[in-house]
């Protein structure tokens, strides 16, 4: 069965996009293709990460449509219907900020049309830290995309360079045990000067680690590789196994990262 992800987060700057280019990092390294839809068409940065790579399908849909969230997700549908290769098992779609104000009131549209295209829907949501954050994600859970997903496949994320867990208001409200889901803490990149490095660089992370780019020294390589084990240990719940390694990976490099 095929897998789409979502990446959401109803505020900027809470982890969305790395998330997203996480997931998208893996299935490379997983399945050896991915396909990326980019719904922040004002900040594309996950886009522009993988531009250049010839095993991400990516398309560019606009889903913040402020009164057109039936166009938004037309055009979702459209594409995973019609253009998305069969082959790409994973789809990974980055939510602009503020989707929900757009998304929630058809999810009972979004839902099935991606069942019925024979996906498996999965989300992540990159928490903020103050009461208005911990409102956002309990709408989510009680009547928007997130509470058309099962508990298993829907996964909290406590986003690290933010904060540690106990300083995020939502684990001190009644949201936090009303529901089910999955829970994870994304961990910190560190030290900053070389997180700006790796934020800056385009390409997968995990290619970005086997093939320095101008200025990655050993100490800036194995920070990586530490911090991407770490995180797809954290993602891991709500990605998808492969049914077996495929022959045609990229020159044989792409497997499961370690």
């Amino acid at each position: 069965m095929k897998t789409i992800i979502f990446s959401h987060g109803d505020k900027g700057g809470v982890g969305k996009s790395v998330v997203a280019a996480l997931l998208v990092d893996m299935a490379l390294q997983r399945f050896g293709r991915a396909s990326l839809i980019e719904g922040d068409a004002k900040t594309p940065d996950v886009f522009a990460r993988y531009q250049d790579d010839p095993q991400v399908v990516k398309k560019m849909i606009s889903l913040n449509l402020a009164g057109d969230a039936a166009t938004a997700v037309g055009g979702l549908a459209e594409w995973l219907e019609n253009e998305n290769p069969d082959e790409h098992l994973v789809t990974i779609v980055n939510l602009p900020a503020n989707a929900g104000e757009t998304l929630d009131g058809l999810v009972d549209l979004i839902i099935p049309v991606c069942t019925d295209l024979g996906y498996d829907v999965a989300a992540c949501y990159s928490l903020g830290k103050g009461a208005e954050a911990s409102l956002s994600l309990q709408q989510s859970l009680d009547n928007g995309l997130l509470s058309k997903i099962h508990e298993s496949r829907r996964m909290i994320i406590i986003p690290e360079f933010a904060g540690t867990r106990d300083s995020f208001n939502y684990t001190n409200k009644a949201v936090a045990e009303k529901f089910l889901y999955e829970k994870t803490v994304l961990p910190k990149l560190a030290p900053v000067p070389t997180a700006d490095v790796i934020f800056r660089s385009p390409g997968a992370f995990s290619t970005m680690a086997k093939r320095k780019p101008e200025g990655f020294g050993v100490f800036q390589a194995h920070t990586l590789k530490r911090w991407l084990k770490d995180c797809f240990v954290a993602l891991d719940p709500v990605f998808p196994e492969p049914p077996a390694l495929h022959d045609d990976m990229v020159d044989g490099e792409r497997r499961p990262y370690e």
